[in-house]
């Protein structure tokens, strides 16, 4: 068989994602599974005097009350679930056009916004499309900083990550379906990527985490559209589409 994870509400200080309101949501379903055993219990005491059998009755109402109130609440967990995706949705939209174009050589005291356009624009031609600087309507890197990071005992110096805008958002799908971020299965020193919004991108890292931890290998894993959202091919023929959450992912992976 083939290879899981905000909208913000204001704060004085920090924004709070969404998903963090659903924590009080296990905790009500962890009290009304604790109060369905105790109502059962209570009802099999077979309750003799008054006063039994009104704790029985309390009992049982407070149980049909927790139940009602955990299925409100289901319901407007639900709600904001589907808010934050349509939300996240429209945004990525934004970003359509835009790639990240991560390993590109950085000469902080040479570089222009010209020669980084024609750095950029030599790079994506890579991919048998030709692409010119006049093709962008906006490029520039991401920060000044180069790091430092060691792989596999080796230091390795990354230059900052460069957000390149299309004026087309049809030529930055062509470009991007043609260029090859690795070479006889081994990854290119510059690699370029559709920019991805909180939301996606840690869908796509879930997903890719949810995979690795089964072994199980994908060709590629991709933003495709506002409707595919992320798709996932599989080393097989199977590929799943139309991923805007890791409910969404998990259903069809299990069908597989």
């Amino acid at each position: 068989m083939p290879t899981k994870k905000s909208v913000m509400t204001s704060s004085p200080t920090k924004t709070t994602p969404i998903t963090d309101y659903n924590d009080p949501m296990s905790e009500l379903e962890s009290l009304n599974r604790s109060l369905s055993q105790v109502s059962e219990l209570v009802n099999s005491l077979s309750p003799k005097t008054q006063f039994e059998k009104s704790i029985t009755n309390i009992v049982s109402l407070l149980c049909k009350n927790v139940q009602s109130l955990a299925q409100n609440c289901g319901v407007v967990s639900s709600g904001l679930d589907a808010v934050e995706v349509n939300l996240a949705k429209t945004d990525q939209y934004s970003r359509r056009d835009t790639v990240v174009v991560t390993g590109l050589e950085y000469k902080k005291e040479t570089e222009t916004y010209d020669n980084l356009c024609g750095a950029v624009a030599t790079e994506l031609s890579t991919s048998g499309i030709k692409v010119s600087p006049s093709d962008f309507s906006a490029c520039h890197r991401n920060g000044n900083r180069i790091k430092s990071i060691t792989v596999k005992g080796k230091q390795l110096r990354v230059p900052p990550s460069i957000t390149v805008r299309f004026r087309s958002s049809n030529k930055k799908d062509l470009v991007l379906n043609k260029h090859r971020n690795f070479v006889n299965g081994k990854p290119k020193s510059v690699r370029v990527v559709q920019s991805l919004n909180g939301h996606y991108q840690s869908l796509k890292n879930s997903i890719n985490n949810f995979l690795r931890e089964k072994n199980i290998q994908i060709s590629w894993i991709h933003w495709r559209s506002a409707s595919s959202g992320i798709c996932v091919k599989f080393d097989g023929d199977a590929i799943l589409s139309r991923i805007h959450s890791m409910a969404d992912f998990l259903k069809q992976f299990n069908k597989i």
